[in-house]
């Protein structure tokens, strides 16, 4: 069975803590069918417990006219100050597609981002060009306030590539500027995105020697990036970089959301090669999001050791592990007990800390888009 076979029965879960797990595995994968993502939609509206979660986890997803119509038709039964994640969503309908449904989504898109739209569609080469480069520089200077209009560089940078307008040579020319230079700049990133953009599979022995790099916005794209080309290639590549402490969890991430054995077989070496117990964690839950059989050495080797870890759910995805893929374990029920009782106890801590910048519906994980909406990590954010 394939990844997505194994998850299919699982996708819409009556355990939280399952679908958790599987919203996770999915979370950056590419390949996610976009009637899974309407399915998810779905669920949030139908089970409020779930719904932050879900809203959270799809957003890299593709969005269909089924998904606008959910959207369009939920958000306005919801409560006024429980719209935020929803609305985000609708903010990363493509523009063509907005376009199309503006007399349901105008409540939702501010009135900039509409002309915006009419500008990736109907805009000549000069005036996107034009546009782009003034949201380069907004970003410049925007400091810690750059999410949206990060968001926004990001489409003006995709009409690029679709209308042909980006060449080789260009992005070329950039990145020998950029890998110069101390810090990548705005404009370094978004070349390393249009890359992905156009699957240009010169660049990945750069892109991945950029991983040892100690820069949150370029890391964030440049595993984007790279695990857009699904390929053995990048696998390959980015193997050595597991055994690295300051390249590990990226890389970790990079491998985890290729879903082939050669990337089971490159996972379970470095787990195997590892000696600290936060790296053998990290690779312990890409492994586990693998979900493959072949992984069950590693995995019950790793639950036999007794602690706590501070970077991985260790008992709940063991325990989604087993049960996804139908195996016992003599654990598996203290496993979930324990995972339960961490949750509720978090449901409460975030009950007693209304106003938190944190879900108090359910968990966030140090790797899991921060529910505040910098568009950071969480552990990059408020889980500092």
């Amino acid at each position: 069975m394939t990844f997505l076979e194994k998850l299919k029965p699982h996708l819409i879960s009556d355990d939280i803590l399952i679908q958790e797990v599987v919203l996770h595995a999915l979370h950056d994968y590419p390949n996610v069918p976009e009637e899974w993502t309407n399915e998810l939609l779905k669920e949030a509206f139908r089970n409020k417990d779930k719904q932050s979660s879900i809203f959270i986890y799809v957003e890299n997803q593709t969005f269909n006219e089924e998904s606008v119509k959910i959207l369009s038709e939920n958000i306005p039964l919801m409560d006024p100050s429980e719209r935020h994640l929803a609305v985000n969503l609708v903010q990363r309908i493509e523009p063509e597609l907005a376009l199309k449904y503006k007399n349901q989504l105008q409540a939702y898109i501010p009135k900039s981002t509409w002309a915006l739209y009419e500008l990736l569609l109907h805009g000549t080469e000069e005036e996107v060009y034009s546009e782009y480069g003034q949201i380069l520089n907004d970003l410049e200077r925007a400091g810690s306030d750059q999410h949206h209009l990060y968001i926004t560089a990001k489409k003006l940078a995709a009409c690029l590539v679709k209308k042909g307008w980006v060449t080789e040579t260009e992005i070329d020319l950039i990145l020998e500027e950029e890998i110069k230079g101390r810090w990548f700049s705005f404009n370094g990133i978004l070349n390393i995105y249009m890359i992905g953009l156009l699957k240009l599979e010169k660049y990945i022995p750069l892109l991945v020697r950029l991983l040892e790099r100690d820069e949150d916005s370029l890391l964030e794209e440049l595993s984007a990036t790279l695990i857009s080309f699904q390929s053995d290639q990048v696998i390959k590549e980015v193997a050595p970089y597991l055994r690295k402490e300051n390249s590990i969890i990226y890389a970790a991430s990079i491998v985890e959301n290729m879903k082939t054995d050669f990337a089971v077989q490159v996972l379970r070496e470095a787990y195997t090669s590892a000696r600290e117990l936060d790296q053998q964690d990290i690779l312990f839950e890409a492994l586990c999001h693998q979900f493959s059989e072949k992984a069950l050495p590693e995995i019950n080797k790793h639950m036999e050791l007794d602690y706590s870890s501070g970077l991985v759910d260790i008992e709940q995805t063991a325990y989604s592990y087993f049960s996804i893929l139908g195996i016992k374990h003599r654990e598996l029920a203290l496993w979930r007990q324990v995972a339960l009782e961490r949750e509720l106890d978090f449901r409460q801590k975030g009950n007693d800390l209304p106003s938190a910048p944190v879900r108090n519906e359910i968990r966030v994980g140090r790797n899991d888009p921060c529910p505040c909406g910098s568009g950071k990590k969480y552990k990059k954010c408020c889980g500092k």
